[in-house]
């Protein structure tokens, strides 16, 4: 009886996750990364970031949108482009996009 119960326990663990940043490699305790999508290999002068957030899978807020960056940024021509993701225990995840450009 106590296996069985233990088992559920570990499917819950193993195979759900409320929230989590839905790209790139995923971390059942922990998950940190940084992903590059685009380059043009000249380096940009103008930095900005925007992420969008996710408590419990239930509730996500924010813009991580390019187009959005570019006009708050005043950068016309995107050099770089990378994404970085974070989620806990499957209770907290951001993804969060960061360019570069002139």
């Amino acid at each position: 009886m106590k296996l069985v119960r233990y088992s559920y326990i570990a499917n819950i663990l193993l195979f759900f996750s409320c929230a989590h940043s839905g790209f790139g490699p995923n971390g059942l305790l922990l998950n940190k990364t940084k992903v590059g999508m685009y380059g043009t290999g000249k380096q940009g002068s103008i930095r900005s970031e925007a992420c969008a957030h996710s408590y419990l899978g239930l509730i996500s807020l924010g813009s991580a949108s390019i187009e959005v960056l570019k006009a708050q940024s005043k950068i016309n021509v995107v050099t770089e482009t990378n994404w970085k993701t974070f989620s806990i225990l499957g209770l907290y995840s951001n993804l969060c996009v960061e360019i570069y450009g002139d």
